[in-house]
């Protein structure tokens, strides 16, 4: 049997009583802030397990879901101060 290196083995025991190896697509590395690079609390999922979430647990409730709170908050007193 050929071993694929790129996908994640997983030993199981089937009801029989067998020993086989499983094969799995490798987990997905942690979303990050796109300034800071901060890891996001959000699901460490594919995007096609991401869609059968529901929306609220897709991505945070906030106005750039794809930043950081402490990020988020700076990139809105930028634009109050008049930079940016």
């Amino acid at each position: 049997m050929r071993v694929s290196r790129s996908k994640r083995r997983i030993k199981k025991k089937t009801p029989g009583g067998r020993k086989v190896i499983h094969e799995e697509k490798k987990r997905p590395s942690y979303a990050r802030c796109g300034v800071c690079g901060a890891k996001l609390n959000r699901k460490r999922l594919r995007p096609i397990e991401i869609k059968k979430l529901p929306k609220v647990k897709r991505r945070p409730e906030r106005p750039l879901p794809h930043l950081c709170p402490k990020c988020m908050r700076e990139y809105f007193k930028n634009i109050v101060r008049g930079g940016e």
